[in-house]
């Protein structure tokens, strides 16, 4: 058994995303935490730095959904995508605000975790924390599974 699968010379070269004033108009954006991608046998992918959890800025177009983050950004272009779901745990572990991504590279099947940031803002995140606010701001997962499963639907 070989520890690391899925070296990167075995992995296909990720799509780039377009220079950050190039992306295309978003549809959704949102903040949250870049968790890992897995394949289907439930291995961790590790090449091209998609084992290393970051911060992330999401930002879902007709295109793609473009992952923005300094460990390595990458975009997932709309063919590609499979579906999403929202989710309790990944790899193993409890998740609140969990979004999983299905979405397929070179003929690989993969799923990619996000934790989604609650605060649509940074003002609503300072009221949130001092308790100004009649409720919690909740990131809006739900509405992230629905985009990407409508963009979803022609790719199976």
């Amino acid at each position: 058994m070989r520890l690391f699968r899925h070296a990167s010379g075995g992995i296909p070269a990720l799509v780039p995303i377009p220079p950050i004033a190039e992306l295309p108009a978003a549809k959704m954006q949102a903040s949250g935490r870049y968790l890992g991608t897995f394949d289907t046998d439930g291995q961790r992918v590790i090449g091209h730095s998609l084992a290393a959890k970051s911060a992330a800025r999401l930002s879902l177009s007709a295109e793609a959904l473009d992952v923005v983050r300094i460990a390595g950004s990458f975009r997932i272009r709309a063919e590609t995508l499979r579906g999403a779901r929202s989710a309790a745990t990944f790899g193993g572990k409890a998740v609140d605000n969990l979004l999983v991504v299905r979405w397929t590279h070179e003929g690989l099947d993969w799923e990619t975790g996000f934790r989604m940031d609650p605060a649509r803002s940074v003002r609503d995140a300072a009221k949130a924390q001092m308790g100004r606010t009649k409720s919690t701001v909740r990131p809006e997962v739900d509405a992230w599974v629905r985009s990407i499963s409508k963009i979803s639907r022609g790719n199976a």
